[in-house]
């Protein structure tokens, strides 16, 4: 294989992808690469920042495509026809690459973008970034057509805080274009190209610190997010030492933030309270803010800029709306939004959660980046009053008041003021930092060494009240160095699939592969879990002995392996653990802590057999009245039904689960199997194995009931699909549906009824179609019309409770793409006011889903509807503390779960909400 003749190191930022290079052998200052891209729809220009933007053309709209990136547009007209035509433009797609609410394989983007234009193509956070990626491999190609992009030494940056899960998700994008890449954080990359400039290491060498060695503060504010990393210098000029000893936690506080912020400013000059600008009129704010704010914060800057949103339709110039934004202003709104003079003692403002959120990602409550500073400081430099130096990268610190502000409130803090280290065009630095980087690696160079900047653990006991979890990657650990933890072996399961919760902790503790800790949930990050399916020959059941395995890889991921403990004379089996990427747009993740009573555990055997009795092959003639009586014997046996422990109930289901063809015994059996079974693998996700057991009854849906003319099996068949409706992935959720639906609309939608299938009980059937939320937004609105339409002439409290479940304005488990449209739900909400509140007790519930607050533009209805309901809660005497959902952004309560599901969920069943739960984003 021919050697690379080229390092290449590419900056995907949240608002410019950059390029730069040298030659690998002989390497000199890094070049940057002009990336041609259009400036108008004909003409197109190589110039050194490629917005990060996609831009869709109109049905119509003439565009030229050089570099084969339709249907979409890339770079600078991307950005200019964002500006001028709402709706049709996918901003910051690193940041949704890192924000795990979403199904960020799935094509939800634009955000906010008109659900029922069948015209617009949509994509995913992945795809989106391998788009960008694409186009640089071709624009590369192009200009050194000998030596093809895919064929060199390629770097990518990536935040310092971006999570295993967003590494991966980048490299699978940097996959689908073509391209093999090794990841490097962005602070370190800016630190790199301070090491790539003359007299960087006379400089960092005169450096002093309190403790001997100096530490450098390296703040890193992009785009989407703020990074920070402190460094530790050692040594003279001819013998320097670079240890990164500390990186921060994901901050999703940066220049979208500001953006945002001057938005909402300049929108309160345009329109008048509580009107709003339409989702898609705020995002073109947005932009033309950030254009605002960047041209103002820049060397030589104007004293004032405009800002102009354009109307739609035939009144695209008569209906624009302009304002003006002032330097002055934006400085000041930067300095005291985002660099508040602080003392070094605070501390981030964490009440509820929920930052500015109006483009739909979940930004950090509280935007003063300068208290996440010195909380930083404080944790990982507890000795030092204040850091040595300060290097500075990102947008914001052209800005020289900006700069000046954040070098003041640093001063403060100690005895001498930091040094400010130079660093170059912020813009550049990082992509240029990457190509040093590379250099380094290839002996050209020094490097900053401290190896992983946090540890890495699994859990493997959480039958206490606090969960514990074994050391397999410690903290500082060197890439490509293997960690195995000896001390701890494990009984793999055979033929099924086994998960492992996976956290990350970036404290000062250092502990060893093996070492079993106690998860304190203020120092530990839960990541997505780790999974897989080992099968031997053959094997579908058993286990094996293992001991995990981990390693930081070269490209920078974690892996993760489960290796054989006692394999004999041959070489032992290594299984890779594969992440779990879905997240919360999958199955939110569980913490398992078993409460189990004593009692269950005493009863469990005999609760086995008690079902084995009734379902099992041999006890076809269990006694009519044992059937009927289960329920109550196993309560007789574990105590409370609603005692049961979330393990005890998983054991219940396995014993009950592969015997459902007994079901077919008599209709009793039918009932109960149904009642059983969905009561112990409610709610259909939290557990190991639960998407197993899942798929163990999915094909009983097409079966239906064997027994259709008792009412009772229908309610429990229905009751069943419902609690475990959490668990369903989208084809089957549209299957359920499918089957569900021409019972549900009006006769003039002409849907055929399958046959075989004639449902008895039609409350139950509304209340499974409303629970399943993995459906398409489109059919989920469906179903609102058709029950909204029977309300007129059916006054049963369950169809506005089923209309809160479709129309909610944050989803329980799913994904928030499959919310239904803002407009759609504030019709609902019309007719809901004109009800008679005092007849209908699930009015104020449906109104409060309807209504509730998540600073989500695209997803919050007006605040004139807001405050409509807000009025009718307070006449119809709610509770202030349930009124408040709709006025703020709460994180969703465990019992708003359970209430969605119809039961309480299980005990020890935490179901950790994801962070768009958590922050209404």
């Amino acid at each position: 294989m021919t050697r690379p003749r080229y390092i290449v190191g590419l900056d995907l930022g949240t608002t410019h992808t950059v390029v730069a290079w040298t030659e690998r052998e002989h390497p000199r200052t890094p070049e940057v690469l002009a990336l041609p891209q259009l400036v108008t729809p004909s003409e197109s220009q190589a110039r050194p920042l490629l917005p990060s933007l996609l831009y869709a053309p109109l049905p119509g709209e003439v565009v030229a495509d050089p570099w084969g990136d339709a249907p979409w547009v890339l770079g600078e007209l991307a950005r200019r026809r964002g500006r001028e035509v709402p709706g049709r433009l996918v901003a910051s797609p690193k940041s949704w690459l890192s924000h795990a609410a979403v199904e960020r394989r799935a094509p939800i983007l634009p955000w906010g973008a008109d659900a029922e234009d069948a015209a617009l193509p949509r994509l995913s956070p992945v795809e989106a970034s391998s788009r960008l990626l694409t186009h640089v491999r071709r624009a590369w190609n192009e200009r050194f057509p000998a030596d093809p992009l895919e064929a060199q030494e390629l770097v990518i940056t990536v935040p310092a805080s971006f999570d295993q899960a967003a590494r991966e998700l980048t490299i699978e994008a940097a996959g689908l274009a073509g391209l093999e890449a090794r990841l490097l954080e962005e602070p370190q990359a800016a630190f790199y190209d301070l090491l790539g400039g003359a007299g960087a290491k006379r400089a960092l060498a005169a450096l002093e610190g309190e403790s001997g060695a100096a530490l450098v503060l390296v703040c890193d504010v992009g785009g989407g997010t703020t990074d920070l990393s402190l460094i530790r210098v050692r040594g003279g000029e001819a013998a320097l030492e670079l240890e990164r000893v500390a990186v921060g936690r994901h901050l999703l506080v940066g220049g979208d933030n500001m953006d945002l912020a001057l938005a909402l400013r300049a929108e309160a000059r345009l329109v008048e309270r509580p009107a709003r600008l339409d989702p898609r009129g705020f995002g073109q704010l947005v932009l033309a803010c950030r254009d605002a704010k960047e041209r103002l914060l820049s060397e030589g800057a104007p004293d004032e800029a405009r800002v102009t949103v354009l109307g739609q339709g035939s009144k695209l110039v008569g209906s624009a709306l302009t304002t003006t934004l002032t330097r002055r202003e934006v400085e000041e709104l930067v300095l005291d939004g985002f660099f508040p003079e602080v003392s070094r003692d605070a501390r981030p403002e964490r009440r509820g959660r929920a930052g500015l959120v109006a483009v739909g990602l979940p930004y950090e409550h509280d935007p003063a980046i300068t208290r996440h500073i010195a909380e930083f400081f404080a944790r990982h430099a507890p000795g030092e009053r204040a850091p040595s130096a300060v290097l500075l990268n990102g947008g914001p610190f052209r800005s020289e008041r900006v700069a000046s502000r954040l070098l003041a409130t640093l001063a403060s803090w100690g005895s001498l003021a930091p040094a400010r280290l130079p660093s170059s065009d912020p813009d550049l630095a990082v992509a240029r930092g990457a190509v040093v980087f590379g250099a380094a690696l290839a002996g050209h160079g020094l490097r900053i060494g401290g190896g992983a900047p946090q540890g890495y653990y699994v859990g493997i006991d959480a039958s206490g009240e606090r969960e514990r979890a074994v050391c397999v990657v410690p903290r500082g650990a060197r890439e490509g160095e293997r960690h195995r933890a000896h001390a701890r072996s494990l009984a793999l399961a055979l033929g099924r699939p086994v998960r492992f919760e996976l956290f990350a902790s970036s404290n000062d503790a250092v502990h060893s592969p093996g070492q079993l800790i106690t998860i304190e949930p203020d120092e530990f990050e839960r990541l997505p879990p780790v999974a897989t399916t080992i099968g031997l020959d053959g094997t579908e059941d058993g286990e094996l002995g293992v001991v995990l395995e981990g390693e930081l890889s070269a490209i920078g991921t974690l892996e993760l392996y489960c290796v054989e403990s006692e394999p004999g004379p041959r070489e032992p089996r290594r299984f890779r653990l594969a992440f779990d990427l879905r997240g919360a747009a999958g199955s939110p993740r569980a913490a398992q802590r078993s409460e189990q009573p004593r009692r269950a555990a005493r009863g469990l055997d005999e609760a086995l057999e008690a079902v084995e009795r009734v379902f099992g092959k041999s006890r076809a003639d269990a006694k009519l009245r044992e059937v009927k009586d289960l329920h109550r014997e196993l309560e007789r046996l574990l105590g409370e039904r609603g005692e049961w422990s979330v393990e005890v109930l998983r054991a219940l289901f396995d014993a009950l689960g592969p015997k459902h063809a007994a079901r077919r015994r008599s209709a009793d059996h039918e009932r109960v199997w149904w009642m059983l079974a969905g009561y112990c693998l409610r709610p259909g996700y939290g557990q190991p194995l639960d998407a197993k057991r899942l798929t163990l009854i999915a094909p009983l849906w097409e079966q239906g009931v064997a027994f259709p003319s008792e009412m009772r099996n229908w309610q429990q068949f229905f009751i069943a699909w419902r609690r475990v409706a959490g668990g369903l992935e989208e084809p089957l959720s549209v299957r359920i549906r499918d089957r569900l639906d021409p019972f549900l609309a009006p006769l003039e939608e002409k849907l055929k009824k399958p046959k075989g299938f004639k449902p008895l009980s039609s409350d139950e059937l509304i209340e499974l179609a409303s629970s399943l939320e993995r459906i398409p937004a489109e059919r989920r609105a469906a179903l609102g019309r058709w029950l909204l339409e029977r309300t007129w002439t059916d006054r049963n409290p369950r169809l506005w409770a089923a209309i809160g479940r479709v129309g909610a304005r944050i989803p329980t488990y799913a994904s928030v793409h499959h919310v239904v449209p803002r407009s759609t739900v504030e019709n609902w909400l019309d007719h809901l006011l004109r009800e008679r509140w005092e007849q209908m007790p699930e009015a104020p519930l449906t109104a409060v889903r309807l209504a509730r607050f998540t600073g989500d533009r695209a997803r919050d209805v007006s605040e004139t509807v807001r405050a409509h309901v807000l009025r009718r809660l307070e006449r119809a005497g709610i509770p202030l503390e349930q009124a408040r959902l709709v006025s703020e952004v709460v994180p969703v309560a465990d019992a708003e779960r359970a209430d969605f599901f119809g039961d309480s969920l299980p005990v020890g069943l935490r179901l950790l909400p994801s962070s768009v739960l958590e922050s209404g984003g």
